[in-house]
């Protein structure tokens, strides 16, 4: 993973400052307690701002390599494997908003599923065993 700044746009600042909801491409499922989200981009595609409300993971479904742009004007590339998971929790007033653009030469694929209930904070109520590991992202 790669981190660095970018100055932002006023086009960018106003896309920030409008980010959608969803979250993916292509809503497949949403129950009571989950949605689940399908990305999908060809080499130079970019998926727009989007705000991240819910706790919620991504699986990555090909290898390849993306850059991440935040609200904050970091930017982050990030080399995926087929199979990579990443779990986010967020405080119940935390939001995180983002794009993601494929700056590989394949297709980039994703499975995102937002968890409707809040995976840390019902976590958090419960004291965990001693010596149990507390990042979601360990313990997978």
């Amino acid at each position: 993973m790669i981190e660095s700044s970018v100055g932002m746009s006023k086009a960018f600042r106003d896309e920030i400052a409008n980010a959608d909801e969803r979250v993916g491409q292509v809503l497949v499922s949403e129950t009571d307690f989950v949605r689940v989200w399908h990305i999908c981009l060809a080499p130079g595609e970019r998926l727009g701002f989007h705000r991240h409300q819910l706790d919620y993971c991504w699986i990555a479904l090909t290898s390849g390599r993306s850059r991440s742009t935040y609200s904050d004007g970091k930017a982050v590339v990030t080399d995926y494997n087929a199979g990579d998971c990443k779990v986010f929790a967020f405080a119940a007033d935390e939001t995180m908003v983002h794009d993601l653009t494929n700056i590989g030469g394949t297709h980039l694929a994703f499975t995102t599923i937002e968890f409707k209930g809040a995976l840390a904070r019902e976590r958090d109520r419960v004291e965990p065993p001693k010596n149990a590991v507390r990042d979601l992202n360990d313990s997978m």
